[in-house]
């Protein structure tokens, strides 16, 4: 199994909303972080094991509406998978959305992510909260 595999499982498995199946796909030990300002976009920083991933979701969910997330292209070099895509989402608190892209860069081995690093267009995600 490749890392495209194992990812490609990941985002397909989120995406019709099997997030047993999606944690199953992470290393118990799995590193979670969404670079951005802590403190402004809640779900900022980084989230260590499957229960600190979890808590991200939390967070996101509790913060956000997904109205669209849309990976567009996946390459794999030396042990990284990168995934680029964009998303739109709608921030419950000021009922603004924001549309960004964003890259995924994901390590994997023995079948599972090993950890994850988002980079977005933070910018977009901190002004709807405006």
């Amino acid at each position: 199994m490749t890392g495209k595999d194992i990812v490609g499982g990941f985002f397909a498995a989120f995406g019709a909303g099997d997030m047993d199946k999606a944690m199953g796909l992470l290393k118990e030990d799995v590193r979670w972080t969404f670079h951005a300002p802590e403190g402004t976009i809640p779900w900022a920083g980084t989230f260590n094991g499957r229960e600190g991933v979890g808590k991200f979701f939390e967070l996101f969910l509790a913060a956000a509406d997904p109205v669209e997330m849309a990976p567009a292209g996946m390459w794999e070099e030396d042990g990284i998978v990168f995934v680029q895509g964009s998303e739109t989402t709608r921030v419950k608190s000021t009922g603004k959305q924001y549309t960004a892209q964003w890259v995924h860069m994901v390590a994997t081995a023995d079948g599972q992510v090993v950890s994850l690093d988002e980079h977005i267009d933070s910018a977009a995600v901190a002004a709807a909260f405006g």
